[in-house]
Formats: C-alpha cells, structure tokens, sequence
C-alpha cells in the first residue's frame, strides 16, 4: 500500500508540473479542509468554514465529506498550500475529487481548489480584507463569496445520468435522440434552453477554471422537458460517435452568464471596501450620518453670525 501511494505521489509531482494533457472529469466529491488562521481568530475560522461547506452545498451539485469522517481520516486540520503529492494521497484516503484548503495571512485571504487525481490546481484567488474592520468580523462573508466565485467559474452545471425508465444514458424516440442531465438545485433553466455536452482538455500548469482555458462542445441539444433537478434534452447535433456518456459535462450557455454575474467576484477587486462586507450601516457611518444635520447647522449659523458682525 505504501509503495502504491508513493508511486501515486511521485506520478502527481510529473503530470503536475509536466504539462501532461489530461480530460477533465466531473467533480461531485470534495473534502473542505478548516480554514487556516492565527490562534486569535479560531472561533471566527471555524464558522468560515462551515459558512463554506453551506455555499457548496447550497446547489446540490456536490457531495461534501463531515466533519466526522475528516477525524476518523485523522486528516482534520487546517492547511494552506498543498503539493501535488499530498493533494494525491490526501484525495486517495478520503475519495475525494477535490480538496478545497483556506488561510489567512496578516488580511489577506486565500482559497485554493484542487484536482484529486492529479494534485492539479483548479482554482485559486486571494482578496485583501479592509483595514478598517476587524478581521473576525469579515472572515465568514470572505470566505463565503470566494467559493460563491469559485463556484461561479466552473464552466459546467451538471452531468448526463442514466435515464431510470431508459437505463441509459441516450435514447430513441420519435426519430429524435434524448438524453437526461443532472444540474442540482437552483439551476433557473426553461423548456427551450440550450444545452452543451462539453469535454476540457488541458495541457498546462495553470489552474483549470480560468477564462482562458479552452471548451470543446461535442454535441449540441434543447430542454424539452424539466424533471426534479434536471431535464430531458433533445440532441440536435453531435460528434460521430455520439459522445454522450454517464457523468458527461453539461453547460448551459444562458445559466454560465447568470451564475457568473450573480455570484462572481469580479478580477478588478484588489482590495475588497467596506460597503462591500457591511452594506449595512456601520456603527461609524451611523455616528456620521447622525452628525451631518448638526455640522450643517452649526456652519449656517457660524456664517449667519458672520455676516450679522459685517453688517454692524
């Protein structure tokens, strides 16, 4: 077992740093390791943590290891960055598809996703937290909207299933091939949408779900019907053969658009301002605004007694 997990490791370390092309498969299992903090800000870290398990779960897209199994793994721990022979052996002991590490360095916050095969990264984003706040009080909504945008930059929604009355993933019917996709909770999709089966092939050390990495379409097809969590898809056009396989990625064209705007942190953001973590009145905003009818009255009647003593 050792001997397998070294060769594993060292496997990871050449395909990672290589450039080795690889296909990208679907990702539903992922381990969300604590997030990495000073003593100081622990009870604060720990509800990041969770406030990041929710975020994920929210769509049904992904199957989230407990706390509890991440003890008996004897793997419960907060990290930062991995190397691609832990992410490897960590994502072989808790059969996970991805890793997902959180850590904070003086206020800067940083989220890295990891493929598990592989040890590649998939995503990675750091924001500054605002000076002026305490720490403890932005960690939670931080860490929440980086893997809103993590979430967000994943360029598919969901995967074909294998049809329970079918068996199979494709079929015929009417002349006309159908197929039934998976796209969890949440998904804002219409008789009519368009779908995408897509294949990511990649050959580069930067991470994964990043714009510039490029999308193969391999067939093409409409919603014709919605069920629970997913639908029935009409396929107009494809490859020969026809690539549709169980666990195949799905894009939805106009949902990639509203996910990304809805829930994306935009790359212009260095450094995340106040309005930004409390749209709500802070207590200094709220002592400010407080005092602006009284500023504005003292300065009228200070110009007020101002002319009076000119006119005299």
């Amino acid at each position: 077992m050792k001997a397998l997990v070294s060769l594993l490791a060292l496997s990871a370390i050449f395909f990672a740093s290589s450039g080795w092309a690889y296909e990208h498969p679907l990702i539903r299992r992922v381990s969300v390791f604590p997030l990495k903090a000073p003593a100081e800000y622990r009870a604060s870290a720990e509800e990041a943590w969770w406030q990041e398990r929710e975020a994920l779960s929210e769509s049904q897209r992904f199957l989230i290891a407990s706390k509890n199994f991440l003890i008996q793994k004897d793997v419960f721990q907060a990290r930062a960055e991995l190397s691609a022979a832990d992410v490897v052996i960590l994502a072989k002991l808790l059969d996970a598809q991805a890793l997902i590490t959180s850590f904070l360095f003086e206020r800067t916050l940083s989220l890295r996703v990891y493929e598990g095969e592989y040890g590649r990264l998939l995503w990675s984003k750091d924001v500054q937290l605002h000076g002026s706040l305490p720490i403890s009080d932005q960690l939670g909504k931080a860490a929440k909207k980086l893997i809103n945008d993590f979430v967000a930059s994943i360029p598919y929604h969901g995967f074909v299933t294998v049809d329970p009355e079918q068996g199979k993933p494709f079929w015929q019917e009417e002349k006309k091939t159908h197929m039934r996709i998976d796209l969890g909770k949440g998904a804002e999709v219409q008789v009519g949408d368009k779908v995408q089966v897509i294949r990511i092939q990649h050959d580069s050390v930067q991470p994964l779900f990043a714009p510039e990495t490029p999308v193969e379409i391999v067939a093409e097809g409409v919603v014709v019907k919605l069920e629970d969590n997913g639908a029935t898809v009409e396929i107009l056009r494809a490859q020969k053969p026809l690539p549709i396989k169980e666990f195949g990625l799905i894009r939805l064209p106009g949902e990639l658009k509203r996910v990304r705007d809805a829930m994306g942190l935009s790359e212009s953001i260095k450094k995340i301002d106040t309005d930004y973590f409390a749209p709500e009145v802070t207590p200094l905003k709220q002592k400010l605004a407080e005092r602006k009818p009284l500023v504005a009255a003292l300065t009228f009647i200070g110009n007020l007694a101002v002319f009076l003593l000119l006119a005299f």
